[in-house]
């Protein structure tokens, strides 16, 4: 074969004119083709049926300079040429667009995404893609929801986090209104719930909801199950028993449509983790010392699961970023050193690694930190010299940009940080701040006075609830109602962290920093 050697490939009535050689470099279709016994090796014209032609000139213009920027396409575009890629067998382009659709990952196109790599048989980025939209599920807009089928599967799916079944069903239900899908289509809605954790009081909502579809199927389904509900639970016993009571009383197409949805009834598993950075002191020196996150569980207590900083940092800090990653910021690499860890690290719990985002923060060990959809706070702590810190910054996770915001009125290390109804509160030495953006400016107002200085403060509910270390008192209060603590109860030790209502104490170790939550407990 001749380096001029040149061949036509027709695809949808165009043609392409392209170097062999060129062509077998990179594919390993046409590497087959035109090195093996194939009548198109004898042939200067090629016709392809399975590949559009806007992707072939694309990959061809990839072929003649070695790259591409995928950034400029569209998902569907990217869509098609990974199609044509898979057919060509294009190995180092699938590599990129599986790297792109990956990096790309988010709320509005993780369905997109998902459909893409199962055509395509990325077998990774499919199950990624989908654990991604399915702990997401409380940011989930309706119109990310390509048809039923795919409402379906999501709402249906065991592993969608959700503690509500009323909110799933309103999600369907909604969708269907929005897509006029018709009244039968809620029958496919309550197919999806979990039966069991609906109660009495949220079948009534649910039948106020759809209260306009008068002498439809599914509105009388559901007065049936509420009158079972009524006086008796939910369940194939029950609707046995009474079968010829719901029969005459609802006809038996309804009784048969009940029974369907409690013996297909979806049965949540998802199950959250919550996690501790420990840190165990022993007779030895502390720079040897691993620094780890420890998981809990009720039946085995603490267990080491990861380690997230190297032996001879101290002062970091760490919080959960969405359901499936850890963010580790802040910290100084041996004490008095003055060499700081300015960057920030995560964790990936899908893929299970460690990404570094090359930037450099402000010096800083033992800040207080929390997130808020993508937005890092990193509040107070101590900088060079040892000076404690008023300052406070905004990481944006998505962009790696970080910007100051207002100073806080106290200097403080080691300040209690939370998030509660989209609003960021950070412990001072007497009083519990809240911060404002106004637009042109922004500031720490004052939401409550103390008597203690919180270690640590979780949102549940309504309520933020508050610790100390060094005291085994439970607090809480309402931000904007209550002008004080109100206690709650006492434990037997003091906490050492807390997650939603459930405190941690381990003895002879020393937690650093003081809070760290995965997830809530379910």
């Amino acid at each position: 074969m001749e380096d001029t050697q040149e061949v036509t490939l027709l695809i949808e009535n165009q043609r392409f004119t392209a170097n062999k050689n060129v062509l077998c470099e990179y594919s390993d279709y046409f590497r087959a083709m035109f090195s093996g016994n194939y009548i198109e090796n004898e042939r200067q014209e090629i016709k392809i049926d399975m590949v559009d032609a806007y992707s072939m000139n694309m990959i061809l213009q990839y072929m003649r300079i070695g790259l591409i920027d995928l950034s400029e396409y569209s998902l569907t575009t990217i869509g098609e040429l990974s199609i044509a890629a898979n057919f060509l067998q294009i190995t180092e382009l699938i590599k990129k667009i599986e790297y792109c659709l990956d990096l790309q990952l988010s709320v509005s196109n993780w369905m997109e995404t998902m459909i893409i790599a199962e055509n395509s048989s990325y077998t990774k980025l499919e199950q990624l893609s989908a654990a991604f939209g399915l702990l997401n599920f409380k940011q989930m807009k309706k119109e990310y929801i390509l048809n039923i089928h795919r409402l379906f599967w999501y709402l249906s799916h065991p592993y969608l986090d959700t503690d509500n079944e009323l909110e799933v069903f309103r999600f369907g239900y909604e969708w269907i209104i929005n897509s006029e899908t018709g009244a039968d289509a809620i029958l496919i809605v309550l197919g999806c719930l979990d039966i069991q954790r609906l109660s009495h009081n949220d079948i009534k909502e649910i039948k106020t909801l759809i209260k306009d579809f008068v002498d439809s199927l599914p509105l009388k389904v559901v007065d049936c199950i509420l009158e079972i509900t009524e006086h008796s639970e939910l369940s194939i016993i029950t609707l046995t028993e009474r079968k010829d009571e719901l029969c005459e009383k609802f006809t038996a197409r309804v009784y048969i449509e009940v029974f369907k949805l409690v013996s297909a009834s979806v049965n949540r598993k998802l199950i959250f983790t919550p996690t501790v950075p420990v840190w165990i002191v022993k007779d030895t020196k502390p720079e040897l010392i691993s620094h780890n996150m420890y998981t809990f569980s009720e039946d085995t207590g603490l267990e080491k699961w990861l380690e997230v900083a190297e032996k001879n940092l101290w002062g970091w800090n760490v919080v959960a970023w969405g359901a499936n990653k850890l963010v580790l910021v802040c910290g100084e690499h041996g004490r008095g050193t003055s060499v700081f860890m300015k960057d920030v690290k995560v964790y990936d719990t899908f893929r299970k690694e460690w990404i570094l985002h090359g930037v450099e923060l402000p010096s800083r060990r033992h800040g207080g930190v929390a997130i808020m959809g993508d937005s890092l706070f990193i509040i107070g702590g101590v900088g060079g010299f040892r000076v404690v810190l008023d300052t406070a910054v905004i990481y944006d996770l998505k962009q790696r940009t970080h910007r100051k915001i207002a100073k806080l009125p106290d200097t403080i290390q080691n300040p209690a940080v939370c998030v509660h109804n989209n609003s960021i509160y950070v412990s001072g030495q007497k009083n519990i701040y809240q911060y404002e953006d106004l637009g042109q400016t922004d500031r720490w107002s004052t939401v409550i006075l103390t008597d203690i200085r919180p270690n640590c403060m979780t949102s549940f509910n309504n309520y933020i609830y508050c610790t100390q270390n060094y005291f085994s008192h439970l607090y809480r209060f309402r931000p904007g109602i209550d002008t004080k603590l109100q206690l709650i109860t006492y434990f037997t030790n003091p906490p050492a962290a807390i997650c939603h209502l459930v405190c941690f104490q381990v003895q002879n170790c020393s937690f650093s920093p003081g809070q760290c939550v995965v997830s809530q407990i379910r």
